[in-house]
């Protein structure tokens, strides 16, 4: 298996050099999927909260100094990534800022909050540190839920930068990364959209250039530190992992974060806080789906209840292709309205990659990104 056999299903971009460069070849190479998702966004913002497009433009432009004053290559790699699709660097800096449209509308929209914070998707995610392996490696996986249209809009991307880590990545195209990728120093990220009455801080950054600059980092604290000093915009988990086992979930709101620590080896969270201090008074956690809160019981206890310490990537991959509890809004989610479009199951010290395009329970591609 390999990146060929990936490359059935869903393009793979492979890109170098500057930033403007690489997303420049993103661009390019990544033309269709881009126009499906902006199509996509376009019509969700419409039909689920009844805002037009131009309106989107501007509530994402009120991010655009945040992310100039601390990373403006990011901002360079938007610019490439909009030449080489044809679209306008506002198209495609609104298309980065997704999560943070669908919570701002949720918050204005009353009866339509749960659909409005759906673009931002949903996730589990579950870590296994090397001290639980039989391989003495390190291994987490992530599953994302969303839309099932937005998986016609997926890439698989293959960064390699200029005094920085490689990067690898599968989701949307358009987006300069994902929370499901690994880098070359063996960094890995994962995530859960959050949901919280705290307001947008829009002197915060967009999720997807926090998910950038944590895979930017080639040690484990400075990843932990990027997530924690990113100030994020919106209510999310960051999931940092690193070869040498250390795994921290970071649960963020409103200009404030907790950090939670793996127990036993094991780490995993979903869509819910976890953490007894999370979200501060006077916020509170808003229940939309009362079907994922059992999917993260479920998450948790799975987790919670592996056995012994030969543990593997077969374990995480059984976990997030679980069926058993809450189908169809199981881990493996099968809605109509909301299915794991992509899964990923990640070795931090082999750098080896389990793709899963589609729903996990279909079976695993593995790959390994930086070799191929």
């Amino acid at each position: 298996m390999s990146l060929k056999e990936l490359k059935e299903k869903i393009p793979v971009i492979r890109a170098k050099g500057s930033n403007y460069e690489i997303g420049f070849a993103h661009g390019s190479g990544a033309k269709k999927q881009i126009n499906i998702m902006l199509e996509n966004l376009k019509n969700s913002v419409k039909t689920t909260v009844g805002q037009e497009w131009d309106v989107c433009v501007k509530v994402a432009a009120a991010f655009l100094p945040a992310v100039k004053d601390r990373y403006p290559a990011y901002l360079e790699e938007i610019q490439g990534i909009a030449d080489g699709s044809g679209h306008t660097f506002e198209d495609i800096f609104t298309l980065n800022c997704r999560t943070e449209l669908g919570q701002q509308f949720g918050r204005c929209q009353g009866e339509n909050l749960g659909r409005a914070l759906r673009l931002g998707g949903g996730c589990s995610v579950v870590g296994i540190n090397h001290t639980r392996t039989a391989t003495g490696t390190t291994i987490y996986g992530q599953n994302w839920d969303a839309p099932p249209e937005q998986r016609d809009a997926m890439v698989f991307v293959i960064a390699h930068q200029i005094d920085k880590p490689s990067i690898a990545w599968i989701g949307e195209a358009g987006l300069i990364c994902r929370m499901a990728g690994i880098n070359s120093a063996g960094i890995g990220l994962g995530g859960n959209t959050l949901f919280c009455n705290s307001p947008i801080d829009f002197d915060g950054l967009p999720l997807q250039f926090v998910y950038r600059s944590i895979m930017d980092q080639d040690n484990f604290p400075a990843a932990v530190e990027a997530a924690a000093m990113s100030r994020v915009a919106t209510c999310n988990n960051l999931m940092v992992c690193s070869p040498e086992g250390e795994m921290v979930c970071l649960e963020m709101e409103y200009k404030s974060y907790a950090m939670l620590y793996m127990k036993d080896g094991i780490i995993s969270h979903a869509n819910h806080y976890k953490h007894p201090h999370m979200p501060r008074a006077p916020y509170r956690q808003m229940d939309i789906y009362p079907q994922d809160e059992l999917r993260s019981f479920r998450l948790d206890y799975l987790a919670e209840h592996l056995q012994g310490n030969a543990l593997g990537v077969q374990d995480i991959m059984n976990i997030l292709s679980d069926h058993e509890v809450n189908y169809p809004a199981s881990v493996c989610q099968h809605l109509p309205h909301c299915a794991t479009n992509f899964s990923t199951v990640n070795d931090l010290d082999t750098k080896e990659m389990h793709v899963a395009v589609g729903n996990p329970c279909g079976g695993y591609i593995t790959v390994h990104p930086f070799e191929e």
